[in-house]
């Protein structure tokens, strides 16, 4: 990667991190509204964006999780295996909001990374009712993202900028 690009995720992931600790508390838990996993549609623009949300979610989990290394492992874990298959399923994509579609779903099934996470520290929760309030809680935030992160390409162009 050059110069250019290592900067850009170097942002990208600071951004990640500062969006995640201005909501902090909402964050966290079986209902996570976090907007900083809008960000993770830069990745249907170009795939070496995925560099810096990865490091961003992994510091924002660092930082603030009640969950300790166990959140750094499943939740980076979550974000990097999410972006592994959207990279294998898009790649012959060549719509940007097809892509967009796709990521929010694929993401959003594997809150069940996630969910084991909280099951481990409570127990007491059903699986299935703690996975579909996660999955719901990322599919919201994501699906709003697309607009959101269509208009911003509109006036950065992410593609452009990563090369």
């Amino acid at each position: 990667m050059k110069t250019k690009q290592w900067v850009l995720n170097a942002i990208v992931g600071a951004l990640y991190v500062v969006i995640t600790l201005i909501i902090a508390p909402l964050g966290f838990g079986a209902v996570q509204i976090r907007l900083s996993e809008m960000l993770n549609h830069l990745v249907t623009f170009d795939k070496k964006y995925a560099y810096g949300i990865g490091i961003g979610v992994i510091i924002a989990n660092v930082i603030l999780s009640p969950f300790g290394v166990y959140d750094w492992i499943l939740g980076g874990g979550h974000t990097i295996v999410s972006f592994i298959v959207i990279i294998l399923l898009t790649r012959k994509m060549t719509s940007v909001k097809k892509k967009m579609l796709v990521n929010t779903i694929v993401f959003s099934f594997f809150t069940f990374m996630i969910a084991f996470l909280l099951l481990m520290f409570d127990a007491d929760q059903a699986f299935w009712i703690v996975y579909a309030s996660l999955f719901v809680s990322q599919f919201v935030t994501m699906a709003i993202g697309i607009p959101l992160m269509l208009y911003l390409d509109s006036k950065i162009n992410f593609r452009q900028q990563m090369n």
